[in-house]
């Protein structure tokens, strides 16, 4: 699968996922209610979630990639690499899942002490059958990662779409066989199973899909136990430098935390105005960079593993400039849209509207060295360099806790929208840093003809934005300050920025966009002379 398929994979598989996240969200709330019993919920089914990534999630995604290309060089293709890796890694994933799950009291108080009584209760009955979703996230990121080496991506993009498909369809019965928004004394086990079981359902076909995109390019799993003889000892260096990053990235957000909680505490509504400015940043980012970056790893391993610095430079270029063709317009086009979009987005009152579109827009100006941060890590894994991707990562967490620190010398107020700053500044420095540890490594990395291609994509989102302006002006004077209105305002200023933008990279000729709309030209005819 090319690069451009591969990467259209991941973001449709996104962008179902995100849409039918919400739908599972908007009935979760019915169902359970934003009360004790909703509370209950949450914090069970987010527990299998946190430990996962706090203990494995970041090493999967990050590590395994590079070392099952290198492995593909083996006589046997890595066959033997692979089935010991699974093997030693299943294993881990059970023996923890177990544990946690018999620890689920001992979890739920950890991370909810405020709980007693029946709600106590209800959130130890939820998570005992939550915790097993540990398992099935490792599998799904394992399996994940040997399809991802394989360069096939459709199944692991989709499986997310999927799980949330099993997940609505238990919340629409919900209200057939019992009551809603019952307290947590009124809830029985048949409910209890219904809910946190179809949880939990949910992840294990989230597995299933990457167990089945596996099986059918052939590969066959058999255990192969032991350490020796197949170079797992990179591995687990670079593991432990990522684990290690994982912790200061965790460390740093702790802080972050805090810092949000005097604001919240204060009267300001920063923990929620954060959580949902930073849903929107990282949109653009997961369907354009995370995906294409993604896409590009397996190739950018297998260059490094021949010695093909050429190779990488090129993809490194592409893993840059390609992104930015949508992030760029992204974050423009926010600025245009964001008041209305918000409006429609989120239903919360107007001062936190306000505030979550401001902390977004300030937060999108960092998206594209966001970008860069995150093929920089690649990189230094590829290269098996974990000890660089940490440092990097102690002066992205460094510059990002200094900027939240200073929060806590201005008003509650400006706390958001420092934190949005510090993520800006942060993700700068470190993307600099990281780039030029890059250029260290592989020599010139084009950075002139880069910059000139990120100057042009921006002058034309700028231009494109001058003329959506005035169009979403008149849109929201003439459309009422409803939600279906601001939805339509949204997406006059959506359309005419899209469109404008469209137009002008064609006059502009900016060559990365124009290959990007090619393959989709093929079928539109309105793009067919671009």
């Amino acid at each position: 699968m090319s690069i451009a398929r591969s990467s259209v994979a991941m973001a449709s598989g996104t962008i179902a996922s995100r849409v039918l996240g919400v739908v599972r969200a908007a009935l979760l709330a019915s169902v359970v209610g934003l009360g004790a019993s909703g509370d209950a919920f949450t914090v069970a089914n987010t527990l299998p979630n946190v430990i996962y990534l706090v203990i494995a999630g970041g090493v999967l995604n990050s590590v395994l990639v590079p070392q099952l290309v290198k492995a593909a060089k083996n006589p046997d293709g890595g066959a033997e690499f692979t089935n010991r890796l699974l093997t030693i890694t299943i294993s881990a994933m059970l023996v923890i899942t177990v544990l946690a799950t018999a620890l689920a009291g001992v979890f739920v108080t950890l991370f909810a002490n405020r709980f007693a009584g029946s709600t106590y209760t209800l959130a130890v009955s939820f998570a005992v059958i939550c915790l097993p979703q540990i398992f099935f996230y490792g599998i799904y990121a394992l399996l994940g990662q040997v399809l991802n080496a394989r360069g096939r991506l459709l199944a692991f993009g989709w499986a997310p779409a999927a799980a949330n498909v099993v997940a609505i369809a238990a919340l629409v019965v919900f209200p057939l066989r019992y009551a809603v928004q019952q307290p947590p004394s009124a809830w029985t086990m048949d409910m209890v199973w219904l809910l946190a079981g179809s949880s939990t359902l949910s992840v294990m076909v989230q597995g299933a899909v990457v167990v089945a995109a596996l099986w059918r390019t052939g590969f066959r799993y058999r255990p192969v136990w032991g350490f020796r003889g197949v170079g797992l000892r990179a591995t687990s260096t670079v593991a432990g430098w990522a684990f290690a990053a994982l912790l200061v990235s965790q460390a740093g957000y702790a802080i972050l935390t805090n810092v949000l909680s005097r604001a919240t505490d204060a009267g300001e509504p920063a923990s929620s105005v954060q959580s949902s400015a930073m849903l929107i940043f990282m949109l653009p980012h997961s369907l354009a960079a995370l995906s294409l970056i993604t896409a590009l790893y397996p190739r950018m391993s297998a260059a490094i593993r021949d010695g093909d610095s050429r190779a990488v430079r090129s993809d490194y270029g592409r893993g840059i400039v390609l992104p930015a063709a949508f992030t760029i317009p992204a974050m423009v086009g926010w600025s245009i849209v964001a008041v209305p979009a918000v409006t429609v987005l989120f239903d919360v009152s107007q001062r936190q509207q306000e505030a979550t579109a401001l902390a977004a827009a300030i937060m999108l100006l960092g998206v594209v060295p966001f970008g860069v941060d995150v093929l920089n890590q690649r990189v230094f894994y590829a290269l098996e360099d974990g000890r660089t991707a940490f440092r990097v990562q102690l002066v992205l967490t460094g510059v990002a806790t200094l900027v939240n620190l200073g929060a806590l010398l201005a008003a509650p107020s400006l706390t958001v929208p420092i934190a949005a700053a510090g993520l800006v500044v942060s993700n700068l420095t470190s993307s600099s840093v990281g780039a030029w540890l890059v250029r260290h490594r592989l020599g010139l990395l084009g950075g002139r003809a880069i910059f000139r291609t990120l100057a042009r994509i921006l002058t034309a989102s700028l231009l494109a934005g001058l003329i959506a302006w005035p169009a979403t002006l008149g849109a929201a004077r003439w459309l009422p300050d409803t939600r279906p209105g601001n939805l339509l305002v949204a997406a006059v200023g959506g359309l005419f920025f899209s469109a404008a933008y469209l137009l002008l990279v064609y006059v502009l000729q900016i060559r990365p966009v124009l290959d990007i709309l090619a393959p989709f030209a093929r079928r539109l005819p309105v793009l067919r002379s671009l």
